[in-house]
């Protein structure tokens, strides 16, 4: 009988395995550092905006608990053998509808909404919430930190809303989203897309109708359904089929078990398998007369779609944005680990100025990016206390900056993680080794969900011609600026950031005076060149204070390396659009 003998003769591989154990456990005592940008970050709002203190030993938990149980609970739930399935029929024969998780599903989510972000939430502590979804978001959970989102969409409209139908379910259910236990609670779902229509919600057909009683029906099918089996959906649905686009799209509410006990009328068609979010069961589901309760007032034209947008799609987006920056975050940390522990040609990788450059520009555009969005949470939590109503001109400014952030963090945390992975090498692409490939697969949805690039823009350029919102976020970014230079010690950078806005007030002008198809082109640069301008600022913002507070100027040697990389410029398409439509249009 033949044996295997592994030879040592050769010491290095087994150093480099012993390093590589060594990097592995080092990123198992936390997510969640009192040194970290993001504990500076939440310092400086503690102080600037009489937030408890105790959030951070709050956080300090929630980063422990990240790292030592929910990543690697994640991580093995997210095999193939381990993701949902749906299961059509019982084991006597009857037609069931289950989507059936493997437990370690559970055990996540009883972690996560065990934080009680979802309490947070209801009890008007945004920024605390948000603050432990940045975190919970490391561990690259997104099958749950997407029904989160959605359940937080449903309990700003309980809270917002009326159910004239049943008003007395709206407390009941509101009590069973916010239970901190995912085996006890309530998870929501946004049943929006069709096969249509898309981001275009104009297009949807599913039909509300009344029934003799005037209960509420619906009839028709959704095409993306995340959180497939979710206690409580939110949905669109047309009451007036001949009335054409979002007028006559209206909002309801369809529990998943009848007061009976039995399955409401649909039924999911099948789950689909997606690149990210795997371990959420995401399904086409087919309305067959479900029992549904109008959200608002059906028929007044346009109220439904208005109520999902200010307040379903709006937290959504914000929600995107710290998922997104939790990602990159947690990529970051585990990138520059392996690059202290890895050596190659002689020294750590962590020396050589190709992988330092990589790695600061992930940690300098992370740390800007999670200061803008920082603010935003702040803002928001603001508006809300205060009772901010729909003429409050806070109201446009947190519209505006939540599209922008929504587009920035989604589409520079997939870079971002894109060149976390590129430090680990062949290493970075193998699912057993790090969380690296599932938060890049996470991120990806990240960057589709809630509003694709595009849509973005369009919705951008809308409200800048619309509501002139344009004026608005610049006016901010002039007060912003005229708020930090004064005190930034430095004539260069609060030069460039002045160059920075006047060429964003350029780009503004311009779009103004181009016809529509160049208009498309120039927001495009609008929105990324005052998204980068206003999160510079925020973090020139937080530096200050870091300088101040703490005597350290980390921040601000960021800022003034961001201002050189992104430094906006004044483009027209004129000349490029021909090009561009024969490359799309013409002969391949």
């Amino acid at each position: 009988m033949m044996t295997a003998q592994v030879s040592t003769a050769r010491g290095r591989q087994v150093s480099g395995r012993s390093a590589l154990a060594d990097w592995q456990r080092s990123l198992q005592d936390t997510v969640f550092s009192p040194q970290s940008d993001f504990a500076h970050s939440v310092r400086f709002h503690i102080e600037k905006h009489n937030l408890p203190a105790s959030l951070l030993p709050l956080l300090d938990a929630v980063g422990a608990m990240v790292a030592a149980t929910l990543e690697p609970l994640a991580g093995a739930n997210d095999e193939r053998l381990n993701l949902p399935r749906l299961e059509h029929y019982d084991g006597v024969g009857d037609w069931q509808q289950e989507v059936v998780h493997h437990p370690l599903y559970a055990d996540c989510g009883d972690l996560i909404y065990g934080t009680g972000l979802m309490g947070d939430l209801a009890n008007g502590e945004f920024t605390s919430a948000l603050a432990k979804s940045f975190l919970l978001c490391h561990a690259g959970e997104a099958g749950h930190n997407c029904p989160v989102a959605c359940s937080a969409g449903i309990v700003r409209i309980l809270q917002q809303a009326e159910l004239e139908e049943a008003p007395e379910l709206a407390s009941a259910w509101l009590e069973k989203l916010v239970v901190p236990s995912y085996r006890e609670n309530f998870t929501g779902a946004q049943f929006v897309t069709e096969v249509q229509g898309g981001s275009d919600v104009g297009q949807n057909d599913t039909l509300a109708q009344q029934d003799e009683a005037g209960h509420w029906r619906i009839y028709g099918e959704k095409w993306f359904c995340s959180n497939a089996n979710a206690d409580l959906i939110l949905m669109t649905a047309r009451v007036k089929a001949e009335v054409e686009g979002t007028a006559g799209v209206s909002l309801f509410l369809v529990p998943a078990v009848l007061d009976d006990g039995s399955q409401n009328n649909y039924r999911i068609r099948r789950l689909k398998e997606k690149m990210g979010t795997r371990s959420m069961a995401s399904g086409e589901i087919d309305f067959d007369g479900a029992r549904a309760f109008a959200v608002g007032h059906p028929d007044e034209p346009k109220t439904g779609f208005k109520l999902l947008m200010e307040h379903v799609l709006h937290l959504s987006r914000i929600l995107n944005g710290f998922a997104a920056t939790g990602a990159a975050h947690r990529a970051f940390q585990v990138a520059r680990s392996y690059a202290l522990h890895r050596e190659a040609f002689g020294q750590a990788i962590a020396n050589y100025p190709l992988v330092q450059l990589n790695l600061a520009a992930v940690r300098a555009e992370n740390a800007a990016l999670l200061a803008s969005i920082m603010r935003t949470g702040v803002l928001q939590q603001q508006a809300d206390a205060e009772g901010a109503g729909a003429d409050d001109p806070r109201r446009l400014l947190l519209r505006g900056r939540v599209n922008i952030s929504k587009y920035m963090t989604s589409k520079y945390s997939v870079e971002h993680i894109h060149h976390c992975i590129d430090v680990l090498a062949g290493n970075g692409t193998i699912e057993t080794f790090s969380p690296l490939p599932r938060l890049l697969r996470d991120s990806i949805v990240f960057e589709n969900w809630e509003g694709t690039h595009n849509t973005l823009f369009m919705q951008m350029l809308r409200d800048i011609l619309r509501y002139r919102i344009d004026a608005v976020l610049l006016a901010d970014l002039e007060a912003g600026l005229a708020r930090v230079s004064a005190r930034i010690e430095d004539a260069d950078t609060a030069d460039k950031l002045a160059q920075a806005l006047a060429t964003c007030k350029d780009q503004s002008a311009l779009l103004r005076k181009s016809d529509s198809a160049e208009q498309t082109l120039i927001v495009a640069d609008w929105v990324r060149d005052t998204g980068w301008l206003d999160a510079i600022i925020a973090l020139v913002d937080e530096g200050i204070h870091q300088r101040d507070a703490e005597d350290s100027t980390h921040k601000l040697v960021m800022a003034k390396w961001l201002i050189d990389r992104h430094q906006p410029r004044l483009v027209r398409y004129q000349e490029q659009l021909p090009v561009i439509q024969d490359l799309v249009l013409g002969d391949s």
